[in-house]
């Protein structure tokens, strides 16, 4: 065990599981993070720098609306210690305008005019497997779909997306820090080339308008476009994806709830993508404590770093009874795009990309399993993933 405990921090209250590392459950990577119930309401892991984990669900919604005492200064564990990542490092005032200049391209007026090409893409991708009678949902779809969109969105070339994606992997789930810094690197350097072009020859996309924005009154540091420019990447490279891949691998062992997604109307639908959304979290960001204050008892130190996972808080039993069952008929307020000022800014399209996939997947291929003699791969990690999933059907 990295024994990184500060004298503030009861022996009681520590707990050896790490984030990177958490023990696997092969049938369900979310259980992994329950271990870190049944101490109180914070724990201490003494890996990846050491840090808080806030288990109690209450109590990590309201951290997450409090930026004045939990600073998105630095949301990753470890830190990477490099350049801010905006707006995601950003607090309230600066946050809301960097925010702005993203969200601008995610309003329910633009995803729907994209509505029809993501649709299109959609069934492309799922016909050109379709007559073969079997997948490999993460490569030939769950990655494909988001990771199209979004390079379109931002004007970068489709035949990349394989070296990016591995890139924004890395980041997001590897344990060493200097392989982390090495991924984030690259993509700092990829993006830097594009942004050269988008000044000398602006057009229409996400990038082209980050390079020319301002932000009070000035234009945006190269910096800061680097900077807004990556975390899209990371954001719209990797998340959707992650999703779908549970979302399909549920289905797969349920076809009761096949049969109703496919008899449910509009409104019905949107209820659905909720509770997926809420059984099936993905990112687990951290935030840093701005002063010294006593929580529950719980001394923490300015400078602590606290961990808020929507993987705890939407599992929580006393918010949800038998959060592990995925029942239509809630209506959760889940967390899995944030909470506060830094709700996330591609909610729109991750749900309509979502749409898209349930209607067209169940349209097309009704009775669906997975693949006999094959395993899932699941991980529980900072951002929950599947890696591999074979699904079959007749």
């Amino acid at each position: 065990m990295e024994q990184h405990i500060p004298d503030h921090v009861p022996a009681e209250l520590v707990v050896d599981l790490d984030i990177y590392d958490l023990p696997d459950d092969e049938a369900d990577a979310h259980q992994a993070w329950q271990q870190f119930r049944g101490h109180g309401p914070l724990v201490w892991s003494p890996h990846n720098g050491g840090h808080w984990v806030a288990v109690d669900g209450k109590d990590i919604v309201a951290m997450w609306r409090d930026p004045a005492t939990y600073s998105s200064w630095a949301v990753g564990l470890p830190d990477h210690g490099m350049n801010r990542q905006i707006p995601i490092e950003t607090d309230p005032p600066e946050h809301a305008e960097y925010r702005a200049n993203i969200a601008r391209f995610f309003t329910p007026a633009e995803v729907n005019r994209l509505e029809p090409e993501i649709r299109a893409l959609a069934v492309r991708l799922i016909e050109g497997f379709r007559e073969r009678g079997e997948c490999e949902f993460i490569g030939e779809f769950a990655e494909q779909l988001p990771l199209i969109v979004f390079l379109t969105l931002m004007g970068l070339p489709l035949e990349d997306r394989i070296p990016l994606h591995a890139m924004v992997e890395a980041f997001a789930r590897h344990p060493d820090l200097k392989v982390k810094q090495d991924a984030y690197m690259g993509l700092r350097d990829y993006l830097d080339g594009w942004i050269e072009k988008r000044i000398a020859e602006p057009g229409d996309d996400v990038i082209s308008f980050i390079a020319t924005a301002t932000i009070g009154g000035r234009p945006y540091t190269r910096d800061e476009m680097l900077s807004t420019c990556t975390l899209a990447l990371l954001g719209g490279l990797d998340t959707v994806a992650s999703s779908l891949g549970f979302w399909a691998l549920h289905l797969a062992r349920h076809p009761e709830q096949r049969a109703a997604i496919r008899q449910s109307g509009q409104g019905t639908l949107l209820q659905i993508i909720n509770e997926f959304l809420r059984r099936f979290p993905i990112p687990n960001l951290s935030r840093v404590v701005t002063r010294d204050m006593v929580h529950r008892g719980v001394q923490m130190k300015k400078g602590d770093r606290i961990l808020l996972s929507p993987s705890l808080h939407n599992l929580d039993p006393e918010l949800y009874p038998d959060p592990f069952t995925v029942d239509f008929a809630r209506s959760p307020r889940h967390i899995t795009f944030g909470a506060g000022p830094h709700m996330c800014a591609g909610a729109n399209l991750a749900r309509s990309e979502f749409k898209i996939f349930l209607e067209e997947w169940l349209t097309r291929i009704t009775e669906f399993r997975v693949k006999p003699g094959t395993t899932p791969v699941m991980k529980a990690a900072p951002t929950n993933t599947v890696e591999e999933l074979w699904l079959v059907w007749p």
